[in-house]
């Protein structure tokens, strides 16, 4: 049965008895409100009911925002976010955010308080990326608050995203990438079958490292099924985990790079044979058993940090232009768009969800494309 008590002089708290939820907890809200004598708080009960009805009422309304934070670390950003994601989120969270709103009450933030912190960090000298990643964060924290009842309104949806010019990557050209291709020859044939899939299949670092050798290859149809990772996290350590927007595709390959790979994969299972019960391979983050393609002896994955290390160690050393080893499936899919290929056939081959986010990689391509369409009808006129 709802009801209230005075907590002190002219305050007073109202309980709402709803049930039970369907795990048999009771469910109960709380609210202090100013009052003057029981008759009053009489009557601001049966509004609190009513408002309740109406879904005003929201529970836990005097929650801190350091309070939420500590929730929302427990309660949504696991199963909302990639671990990496999480980690990326909580740093901003404690080193830019926390000190500013860390005993606001989150029901009396608004939209011009977090307009007023974006402003303020960006003349303390925070970059476009950060102040993004602060609104990132912050909307993050407030989706949480709306979903769980600590606010009615999710007030930083009127909080524009703060605008970023993208910078441009870094891409091999078709001459740039022949070099790689003759460099990459004399490396130990592990590295260089990863170089050669991170370009011709457009491939992730992750989705390369994570290629299970016994059920992921097609060697009659010559394809690869990628729909995993490799990951390491501080807190989870190298764990394997779905790709990054958690969906399977078939990326076909060159017969050469395949017959590679294949006499690649009998060579490394005669090297297994040898040590035999000291091989274990590994587990997906689900429990699915893992034989990698690419990985230690006892079949364990390498580090992702190890993989960008020797590709530094081939671009310094062949004095080749700097570039990540992620911009490789880029600098692939910028060569494959300026030999002709339809922007949704590399969008599908890149893994992107939206083909938005294929054509914002690719505008320094498109711009080109557009002046060979201009000069096209020269032809005609001639």
């Amino acid at each position: 049965m709802s009801n209230f008590r005075q907590v002190r002089p002219g305050k007073y708290e109202f309980r709402l008895e709803l049930g039970y939820d369907s795990l048999g907890k009771r469910i109960r809200k709380f609210k202090t409100l100013p009052c003057k004598n029981d008759k009053e708080a009489k009557k601001i009960l049966a509004r609190i009911e009513v408002d309740h009805m109406d879904g005003k009422f929201t529970n836990d309304n005097n929650i801190r925002f350091e309070e939420l934070y500590k929730k929302w670390k427990v309660e949504f950003a696991p199963f909302k976010l990639d671990p990496n994601t999480q980690e990326t989120y909580e740093y901003v969270i404690e080193s830019s955010i926390l000190p500013d709103f860390k005993n606001a009450k989150v029901e009396n933030i608004k939209a011009r308080d977090i307009i007023r912190f974006l402003n303020k960090s960006k003349q303390n000298g925070d970059g476009q990326y950060a102040l993004e990643k602060q609104h990132r964060c912050i909307r993050s924290l407030f989706t949480y608050a709306k979903q769980f009842e600590y606010v009615t309104e999710d007030v930083s949806e009127d909080v524009p995203k703060p605008a970023i010019k993208r910078r441009q990557k870094d891409f091999y050209d078709e001459n740039e990438l022949s070099e790689v291709f003759e460099v990459i020859k004399s490396q130990l044939d592990y590295q260089r079958l990863m170089i050669i899939l991170a370009i011709t299949g457009s491939l992730r670092r992750g989705e390369v490292m994570a290629i299970d050798m016994n059920t992921d290859l097609n060697f009659d149809l010559n394809t690869i099924r990628i729909n995993k990772s490799v990951q390491r996290t501080k807190k989870h350590g190298l764990r394997i985990k779905s790709t990054k927007n958690e969906e399977e595709r078939i990326v076909t390959i060159d017969p050469i790079t395949m017959k590679e790979i294949y006499d690649y994969r009998k060579k490394r299972k005669k090297e297994i044979m040898k040590i035999r019960d000291e091989y274990k391979g590994f587990k997906h983050e689900n429990g699915q058993h893992i034989d990698l393609l690419f990985g230690h002896i006892d079949g364990s994955p390498f580090s992702p940090r190890s993989v960008t290390q020797f590709w530094n160690r081939i671009v310094k050393r062949y004095n080749l232009k700097k570039i990540a080893f992620h911009d490789l499936r880029h600098s692939a899919a910028s060569y494959l768009l300026s030999q002709g290929f339809s922007m949704k056939v590399i969008q599908e081959r890149l893994g992107h969800k939206d083909i938005s986010t294929t054509m914002n990689l690719y505008t320094h391509i498109t711009k080109e494309l557009d002046q060979d369409a201009g000069n096209a009808f020269l032809k005609v006129r001639n």
